[in-house]
């Protein structure tokens, strides 16, 4: 008798979306450095869905020139972080320059202890920044320090 009535339930529990983050802990403005300063914003969509914004400025020093550039769009995001993709705007599939054969920019996020974000650049991101400047490096959230 209550055989299929513990299936139901355990049925009905799996099928009830979990969210892998807590959005206050994720959502905000994170700031740190990397090759210069890299500033990231998450704001809660829905779910596990974050818009984000990723911005990163090298200064110009001893007359070599700076750069800077900045990225957005949508990112899912679980526990410990997640995958940003961006078609690339530059690709080019007949390029002799490898940063414009990759068809997406791609860039992984984890979360770490501390309220830290560790930003990876993995591929195909030249587009969207300098030469000087990129988009890896670590950052806290603005919050960190309360």
């Amino acid at each position: 008798m209550f055989k299929p009535l513990l299936v139901v339930v355990t049925l009905n529990i799996a099928v009830i979306p979990a969210y892998a983050q807590d959005p206050a802990r994720v959502q905000g403005f994170w700031s740190g450095r990397g090759e210069g300063d890299l500033t990231v914003d998450l704001t809660h969509l829905q779910d596990d869905i974050y818009k984000i914004s990723i911005g990163t400025t090298v200064a110009m020093k001893d007359d070599i020139p700076g750069c800077g550039g900045g990225i957005d769009g949508e990112v899912k995001l679980d526990k410990t972080g997640g995958n940003f993709f961006v078609e690339n705007e530059s690709y080019d599939s007949n390029s002799t320059y490898p940063g414009l054969k990759e068809r997406y920019c791609e860039i992984g996020l984890t979360f770490t202890e501390g309220r830290k974000l560790l930003l990876e650049e993995r591929s195909g991101c030249i587009g969207y920044h300098g030469a000087a400047c990129g988009f890896s490096g670590e950052l806290l959230h603005d919050d960190a320090g309360l």
